[in-house]
């Protein structure tokens, strides 16, 4: 019986690690290129670095809101260079959001990452970019979930 549970487990861990996305570098122009990616999809990009206690915070948020809008591409980057792969993924598993794409800073300066994503970041976690039709939204600091909504509300 220990066995059987054993490989039962062994299995579902393989499953949980083939179904992560690859973690990909993020390097100048990657932004441009998840945009030109997903243009025809509603979509969300969050900027998120290993010690942003907010940054944990909205992850789990956006997994469980992930879970009742199944439509939604989303889209994981972590500032942090210094991070492995198997970090990140374990990190995404964590919060359900294995199905995302993952990509990582991939510069030893992350000040020119920051400036190609937008002109006016300095570096500020948590950051997300929410896709709109008219005008995309970048916000820096907390989703609330009245942000979300309304970001929800405005592609329906």
């Amino acid at each position: 019986m220990m066995y059987f549970k054993r490989l039962i487990l062994t299995i579902t861990l393989s499953m949980l690690a083939w179904q992560v996305h690859a973690v990909t570098p993020f390097v100048k122009g990657s932004f441009t290129e998840i945009q030109n990616t997903y243009q025809d999809d509603d979509y969300l990009v969050v900027f998120w670095g290993q010690d942003c206690a907010y940054c944990m915070k909205e992850l789990a948020e956006i997994g469980h809101i992930l879970k009742l809008n199944p439509h939604i591409k989303l889209i994981t980057v972590a500032t942090d260079p210094f991070l492995d792969k198997a970090f990140i993924e374990d990190k995404m598993a964590e919060f359900g959001l294995t199905q995302a794409d993952h990509w990582f800073f991939a510069s030893d300066y992350p000040e020119t990452l920051y400036f190609d994503v937008n002109k006016r970041w300095r570096g500020e976690l948590p950051l997300t970019y929410l896709s709109q039709a008219d005008e995309p939204i970048f916000k820096r600091g907390l989703l609330t979930p009245e942000d979300m909504q309304q970001w929800l509300d405005s592609l329906r």
